[in-house]
């Protein structure tokens, strides 16, 4: 089984409650205004709300101007004119359910696109919707969704790499359970499904096993990816969401869906695409009531989807993001001309397209369709607009990616179709509109002067300059070292600091690093140039400060006979042990411990560091035998003293008796405590190696 075929069955097979992970994205570097700049910073959000069953469009976008012929071929469901909504300017109106989309349109934040389809229309739910998700011909199948074709040809690298820096959140959320065609890519899923953020939990606790390169080992691969990502996305999700502002919303399962999406974007979420949908518009019978054709199954959806869109665009416009969003409904088709015998209508095929954003070219897509009077019940309206070229005028104008992009990802040309304001259209993501943009195929990334045009510049990540060693007062101990990631340029090193200290040098093409050494206390500026190449500069603020105090900590094993030290304040240090002397590379040191007097001493090779030293005096052991004794004594002392001097005390510390004692070959010493009284006795036996006091019992 290839990947692909393995992933498309694992998405129908697998879907998991709360959060069906993405995949991560290689990460490459965009401008921070476009739409896949990076995710984080805020960019352009494009929410796409489905609506499934296939909206009657003539019902929800009425051309006026073909009332009368309405009224005759589709008398069941055809609204009253009075109850109409008049959009002001044009010669349409929409449903009177539709009061807040009347007020987005007086606003200037309503598009209209008329007649919307697709050559060859297929009446199936399923399969027409899956070609306005894959963006295909009828009669092709293409197992891809659009939108996934377009993040995974932003993103050549995705999915293996994904979270990073630049994109620690997901390009894609999905609200509900299952992921969709739409965001069903080539490689992998480009989406994070959730039905609700602060529900996450860790799918799977965190491992990165090693997987053999076979076809069971790339699929155990695969699924370990996933499963890091669903960790990684869900908790983005689930910090932001509870960051988020809860905003008045009606009591509708879209609403609920678009409350999420306001929550997180509010929260700091900079995800680029929403979907989101509402069902129930497979509306054959009971579409309208036949008491009141102004009620009905589809004024209540019609209600719901307006009710909820206006309380979308309310919360954003309270906190001013609402010129980032572009809300696009889709349907799989729309309905018949003519109505049905049970008050509703069935599939048909064009349909009107609803955008909604404040920047958007609100003028209508489009004319009025023209129906004749005497159609039969077969009778279509003719489409006027493919709509690939919808999602590739978008693609164009707001989510950035130009004529030969569009190709790519819908598979055809497409004419443009006005969609964004001209003002606000940027087609090659740089940030500079296309009317004042006098390089208009900037390359995706580029940083750009005010017209539009690449400039010279290194990812941030290109440098890395930091403080390698300290110094004392008086001293000039301190050194910066500088290296670079790109070594196809010379690089000239300014570094200006106290006292009027400057000091020149190079990093030569082909190399990566400099070290500039002799340095005193204080603060410095380093400024890089680049030979060659004018008005590039990189200024790093450093300050050389003094080192930490040493510090020392010991610790004897008197089982082993060692002694550890464990390290700190430096990175190199001298250990002396009596009059041995041992270099020391880390934070930690174990020696053998000598007996007798024992002397240690640590230090640093910067004098301000401080000093450790510590004295002791370690004895061999020392037994008695046999004890209690009644007179003969033998005293087994270890180590290697020849002679030692034995000292008899009472209990109160009183000396008794004191000589000097030859040890023989067997490391004893005989003694004879018979004209002692009865009573406890204690010897101490002194050395060079040896300081031991025992207790003895004379009977």
């Amino acid at each position: 089984m290839k990947r692909r075929q393995f992933i498309h069955q694992l998405a129908h097979a697998s879907a998991m409650p709360a959060l069906f992970s993405s995949f991560p994205f290689e990460a490459l570097t965009h401008q921070a205004n476009s739409l896949l700049s990076t995710t984080a910073s805020e960019g352009n959000i494009l929410i796409i709300i489905v609506l499934n069953g296939g909206n009657d469009g003539l019902n929800t976008v009425i051309p006026l101007t073909m009332l009368s012929e309405l009224n005759k071929i589709r008398s069941t469901v055809m609204l009253p004119e009075n109850k109409i909504l008049h959009l002001k300017g044009t010669d349409l109106g929409l449903h009177p359910s539709l009061v807040g989309l009347q007020g987005l349109h007086s606003e200037n934040r309503l598009k209209v696109i008329q007649s919307v389809g697709y050559p060859n229309q297929n009446y199936s739910h399923f399969r027409s919707m899956d070609i306005w998700n894959s963006g295909s011909d009828a009669l092709k199948y293409i197992n891809s969704g659009w939108a996934a074709r377009y993040l995974e040809e932003k993103h050549p690298n995705f999915p293996d790499a994904y979270p990073t820096e630049l994109f620690p959140h997901p390009l894609a959320v999905e609200i509900g359970w299952n992921s969709s065609l739409l965001f069903t890519g080539n490689r992998s899923f480009t989406s994070v499904v959730s039905s609700n953020p602060s529900d996450f939990y860790e799918i799977i606790n965190e491992f990165d096993n090693t997987y053999p390169s076979t076809p069971q080992g790339e699929k155990l691969k695969y699924l370990q990816l996933m499963a890091k990502q669903a960790n990684a996305y869900g908790k983005v999700l689930k910090e932001t969401f509870g960051k988020g502002k809860d905003f008045t919303f009606p009591r509708y399962g879209l609403a609920d869906q678009l409350k999420i999406v306001s929550k997180l974007i509010s929260g700091g979420l900079n995800t680029r695409i929403y979907k989101v949908d509402i069902g129930g518009f497979d509306t054959h019978g009971n579409q309208v009531d036949s008491a009141d054709k102004t009620k009905g199954t589809h004024a209540n959806l019609l209600k719901e989807l307006d009710e909820s869109i206006t309380a979308f665009m309310k919360s954003l416009d309270s906190i001013n993001k609402s010129d980032r969003v572009l809300g696009m409904c889709i349907s799989e088709f729309g309905r018949t001309v003519h109505s049905n015998g049970t008050n509703g209508t069935d599939h048909g095929s064009v349909s009107p397209m609803i955008l909604f954003g404040n920047k958007l070219d609100t003028s209508v897509g489009g004319k009025n369709p023209i129906i004749p009077s005497n159609t039969n019940y077969q009778y279509e309206m003719d489409m006027q607009f493919d709509f690939r070229q919808v999602y590739g005028s978008i693609i164009n104008q707001w989510m950035g990616g130009g004529k030969n992009f569009v190709k790519e990802i819908l598979f055809n040309d497409f004419d443009n179709l006005q969609i964004i304001k001209s003002d606000f259209v940027d087609s090659d993501e740089d940030g500079v509109p296309n009317l004042v943009d006098l390089c208009p195929d900037t390359p995706i990334g580029a940083i750009v002067d005010i017209n539009g045009c690449e400039i010279f510049n290194l990812p941030s990540n290109n440098f890395k300059v930091e403080v390698v060693a300290t110094t004392c007062i008086g001293t000039a101990n301190g050194s910066i070292k500088v290296q670079v990631v790109n070594t196809n340029f010379t690089y000239s090193i300014r570094l200006i600091g106290p006292n009027k200290f400057e000091k020149n040098s190079t990093i030569p093409k082909g190399t990566n690093t400099s070290t500039i050494a002799g340095l005193i206390l204080g603060e410095y500026s380093l400024v890089i140039t680049i030979e060659g190449i004018k008005n590039y500069q990189q200024v790093f603020e450093l300050k050389i400060s003094e080192p930490s105090t040493l510090v020392v900590k010991s610790t004897i094993n008197y089982v082993s006979q060692t002694i550890q030290l464990i390290l700190s304040g430096a990175n190199q240090y001298q250990v002396e042990v009596n009059e041995a002397s041992y270099r020391v590379n880390g934070q930690q040191w174990i020696g053998t411990l000598p007996t007798g007097a024992v002397k240690i001493q640590v230090k640093t090779d910067l004098p301000c560091q401080g000093a450790y030293l510590e004295e002791f005096f370690q004895s061999e052991e020392v037994k008695a035998y046999p004890n209690p004794t009644s007179g003969p004594l033998q005293v087994q002392i270890k180590g290697r003293d020849y002679e030692v001097n034995i000292i008899v005390m009472n209990l109160l510390g009183n000396r008794i008796f004191s000589g000097n004692y030859l040890v023989d070959g067997d490391r004893e010493v005989k003694m004879n405590l018979e004209e002692f009284p009865e009573g406890t006795y204690l010897l101490r036996v002194l050395g060079n190696t040896v300081d031991q006091t025992i207790k003895v019992v004379k009977i």
